[in-house]
Order: structure tokens, then C-alpha cells, then sequence
């Protein structure tokens, strides 16, 4: 699929760099201010007053529109009026374009005063025909502002549009990800096998093990279309995939939680708690005869909210192995749902290996970048 094309059924995306869209909007100027002096040259010709002089004055008109337009996207863009409620961009629009009106008129007035003397000049006492010439330009300005919101509103549309897209598509293939990972034929023979040997030995353990299993299943299937989860429901998934762990492991695997009753709700993206832990048991305690330790803690920070966990191991960044794909595809996602402010750090520390997921708070999210 080519970079600037995102697809899905019935419809698709275009992506255009900046320079694109650059030059797309030095194309629009050029068209739309050629469009309008040349309907005014060809209502004059219609009507017989076409003469040499009205040439030049529609050559002003034609540098003056793009040059008064260019400044007042400059001042919405450099003052970030774009990021406004429309209850307090109204007015500054209402007053850019009155200005820059003014400014306009009179550089008109002075440019045909000294070009055209024949035709008059705007600042003789009939004041009527200044004021009219004001108007008119005020009028072209907010046209044009209106214009140019409305594009922006436009593409920033398309490209939350596309933002989700690629989210979706990132979702649906961490949940193949997670599901082959989840289910993998290890994992299932290893809890299915488990659970026969202790339907004979302790059929109450083997009842909760089943209901350990359906949970970690009704997980996998529900989270294909949810963004983000509790961390308390996380939490509980990982809890019941450790106690099926723990069968296999026994006195191998010992685990602790330090998950504060006040962080249950924060919202976190599904499976990404259950993906650590299960990279920390697969590539870490699973290697190790003697088992090891994991903690599994969350902490409100002043940059939002740290999921850490800490397994016994050692982390060599050099060596990439099957883990490499679930923690890339971590990065992944929390990239496309928080912007860069996310992040994800793997280190090595007391002889522990410590995966570190910082989530932003909600006003520190970045959305992506506007048109």
C-alpha cells in the first residue's frame, strides 16, 4: 500500500506531505484571486468600460488580495487562532480583516493615485467611494477567512480520520498479536494439560483454573473494538493468566501487586499489562530454573500514569527475540494513541529487569499534526 493512501472498504484516505499542501495552497490563492479579477474584467467588458487603466487597477487588486490573504493566514496560524472556540476567533477574524482591509484600501488608493491619475483619487471628499472600496475589501477578506476555516476544520477532519484508521488497523493487529501470543499452542497445552491433571487431584482448583481460562478468552474476544480498558479490569486479567501460570511453575513463580485502589479506572489501552507480564514470564522466569520474582506496579506521576514491571532476569537490548515484536507493537500503539508523550523503557536494575509504560494525562495527549 503506498504511504499516502490508507484504505478501507468503500472509501479511501489521501495523506499529502506539507509540501504538498503548501503548494496546494499557493495553487488555491493563485486560482481563486485570477478567478475574481477576472470575472470583474469580464463584467466591465460585458458592459462596455473596459479600458487600459482598469488593466492595472485589477493587476492591484490581483497582488493586493494575495498579499492581504497571505498576512491574515499568517496571523491565524503564528497566534494559533485555529485552536479557538469559534466565539472568540469570530471577532479577531472580524478585526484582522478589517484592518488588513484598510491597509489594503489605502495602499490601493495611493498605487492608482499615482499610476492613474486620471482615474481619481480615494481620498478626495467623496467619501462614499472610499468607504465602498473598504467594504468591498473587508468583505473579500472574511470571504476568504471563512474559506480557508472551513479547510482547515476540513483536513483536520480527514486527518483525525486517518489517525483512526491507522489506529484501527494497529488495534486490530495487536489483537491477532496478543490473541497468537494469549493462545499460542505452548500456552494452551501447557493450561489445558494442567487443568486435566487437577480435575482428578483438586476439581475445585481445576473449576477455577477453566474460569481463569474463559476470562483471559472473553478478554481476548472483547477488547477487539475498545480503545482503552480500566486498569483494574487489566489487572484482573493478569491475575487470572499468572494463576494459570502458576500451576505450571508452582513455587517458581512468585508475584506481587502494587496497584493503588485509586488508579482502577484510569483508562489504559487492552492487553498492554497482560504483554508485559507475559514477555516477563515467557523470556524471563520461564528461563530460569530457579523461577523468579515479578512486580507488577502503578504510580500517578507528574507526567501520568507509570505501569511498571519488574521480573528477575537480565535485559540484553543487542538480542531481539520472539518479545521483540509484542514490545515494538506496544510502542506502536501507545505512539498512535497518545503521540510521543508516551513511552515505553526497558532497563536493567538489582539484578531485576524493569519495564517501565509512562501514559500521559489526557491534556498532555498529542493528536497528531494539523494541516
Amino acid at each position: 500500500m503506498p504511504p499516502d493512501i490508507l484504505r478501507r472498504p468503500g472509501t479511501f484516505v489521501v495523506r499529502m506531505s506539507p509540501q504538498r499542501r503548501y503548494l496546494l495552497y499557493w495553487a488555491t490563492q493563485l486560482v481563486a484571486w485570477g478567478g475574481y479579477v477576472g470575472l470583474f474584467v469580464l463584467w466591465n467588458y460585458v458592459k462596455g468600460t473596459l479600458d487600459p487603466g482598469l488593466y492595472v487597477i485589477m493587476v492591484l487588486v490581483f497582488a493586493l488580495g494575495i498579499g492581504s490573504s497571505h498576512a491574515l493566514r499568517e496571523v491565524m496560524v503564528r497566534n494559533q487562532w485555529l485552536e479557538r472556540p469559534l466565539g472568540l476567533l469570530i471577532p479577531r477574524l472580524a478585526l484582522a480583516g478589517l484592518l488588513l482591509g484598510l491597509t489594503a484600501t489605502v495602499i490601493e488608493g495611493i498605487l492608482v493615485g499615482a499610476l492613474l491619475p486620471d482615474y481619481g483619487s480615494l481620498f478626495s471628499s467623496d467619501a462614499a467611494r472610499f468607504f465602498g472600496q473598504l467594504i468591498n475589501w473587508v468583505v473579500l477578506l472574511v470571504m476568504w477567512s471563512l474559506a480557508y476555516l472551513a479547510y482547515h476544520y476540513f483536513a483536520r477532519n480527514r486527518l483525525e480520520e486517518i489517525r483512526n484508521l491507522r489506529l484501527q488497523t494497529a488495534d486490530r493487529e495487536n489483537q491477532l498479536n496478543n490473541l497468537r501470543s494469549q493462545l499460542n499452542p505452548h500456552f494452551m497445552f501447557n493450561a489445558l494439560n494442567g487443568i486435566r491433571a487437577l480435575i482428578d487431584e483438586d476439581p475445585a482448583q481445576a473449576k477455577r483454573a477453566i474460569t481463569q481460562l474463559s476470562a483471559i478468552l472473553r478478554n481476548a474476544m472483547s477488547t477487539v473494538k475498545r480503545t482503552t480498558v480500566p486498569l483494574g479490569e487489566e489487572v484482573d486479567i493478569v491475575k487470572a493468566y499468572l494463576a494459570l501460570e502458576a500451576m505450571r511453575f508452582e513455587e517458581r513463580l512468585r508475584v506481587q501487586f502494587d496497584v493503588p485502589q485509586g488508579l482502577e479506572r484510569e483508562p489504559v489501552p487492552p492487553m498492554l499489562l497482560q504483554t508485559l507480564v507475559e514477555n516477563a514470564v515467557r523470556h524471563g522466569i520461564a528461563k530460569l530454573t530457579q523461577g523468579g520474582d515479578i512486580h507488577i506496579a502503578a504510580h500517578q506521576g507528574d507526567d501520568g500514569l507509570h505501569l511498571t514491571v519488574r521480573n528477575t532476569g537480565h535485559y540484553e537490548p543487542g538480542r531481539i527475540n520472539g518479545s521483540g515484536i509484542g514490545l515494538r507493537n506496544t510502542q506502536r500503539r501507545l505512539d498512535l494513541i497518545y503521540g510521543r508523550k508516551a513511552n515505553l523503557h526497558i532497563s536493567n536494575a538489582d539484578g531485576m529487569v524493569v519495564t517501565d509504560v509512562l501514559i500521559p494525562r489526557a491534556e498532555a495527549q498529542v493528536l497528531g499534526e494539523e494541516a
